[in-house]
This record gives structure tokens, sequence and C-alpha cells, in this order.
């Protein structure tokens, strides 16, 4: 059963690069969007909005599957399951929390960016700090990923 419990946790952790590798993609527009003009810059804009709300939602996903997954892995290996189990005690799963909070900021300024272009509102300053956000999220992102490789430690 303890391989069945190793496997749920690493659940949370390969789907995590996942949607990491998503989000370092998801960047690239800032480097993209300058060189690009026209129609072509519009259809990469759009991509990026929906890969964006996509990406929202894939996080989402990954942070339940965190708590499902030690769910499950408390389930296998106590036989119970406490809500001492859930609530993080340590910096890699308060800073997901955190990291959360952040991506809901995110994805609130996308979409106000967004919908200022769309009324022709100035939108300059909100593009800036969203892309701004996203490359502190990055360095934070890095930082998180690293702690929780060293708290999987715990469960093997």
């Amino acid at each position: 059963m303890e391989v069945v419990a190793t496997a749920i946790i690493l659940l949370h952790p390969l789907s995590a690069l996942a949607v990491i590798w998503l989000f370092i993609n998801q960047r690239k527009w800032r480097q993209k969007g300058i060189n690009l003009k026209g129609s072509k810059r519009q259809r990469e804009l759009e991509n990026h909005e929906k890969n964006g709300n996509k990406l929202f939602f894939y996080v989402l996903g990954v942070i339940s599957l965190a708590f499902v997954s030690k769910i499950f892995y408390f389930q296998i290996i106590n036989g119970e399951v406490g809500i001492s189990d859930l609530i993080p005690n340590h910096f890699h799963g308060w800073a997901g929390l955190l990291g959360l909070g952040l991506m809901i900021y995110l994805r609130h300024l996308g979409l106000r960016a967004r919908k200022n272009r769309l009324e022709k509102k100035s939108f300059a300053k909100i593009s800036n700090l969203h892309g701004r956000i996203s490359d502190i999220m990055t360095y934070l992102i890095m930082i998180h990923a690293f702690l929780g490789f060293l708290y999987l430690f715990t469960y093997l």
C-alpha cells in the first residue's frame, strides 16, 4: 500500500511541473508581443488571454490536487485523516496559498487590462503591472518548487 500512497502523493508535484512549464511559456508573451504587429499580434494576444484563463484553472486544479492527494495518502497510511493533516504546517504549503492569492491578482489584472483595451481605455499601466507581477511570481514559483522538492522527502 505504501507504493500506492507514494504514487498518489507524487501526483501534485508532477502536475505542478506541467503547470510551471505552461506558466513559463505564457510569460514568453512579454518578449513576443514587442516584435509583433497587426493581425498577427492580435491573434497572439488572444491566444495569450485564452491560455492565461486556462492556466488559472490549472493552478486551482494543482492546489486542489495537493489537498486531495494528502487526504488519500493519510487515509492509506494512517487509516484516518484529521483536519491537522490538511492544514499546511510548513512554508511550502503556506507559500502555495500565497501563490494562489498572487495568481488571483494576476488574473484580475489581466482581465482588467483586456476590458480596458476592448473599451478603448488606457491599459498600459495595468498591463505593465500584470507583467511585473508575473516576473515576481516566476522567482517565487522556483523557490516554491524547490521547497516542495525538499518537503517531498518527508513522504518518501
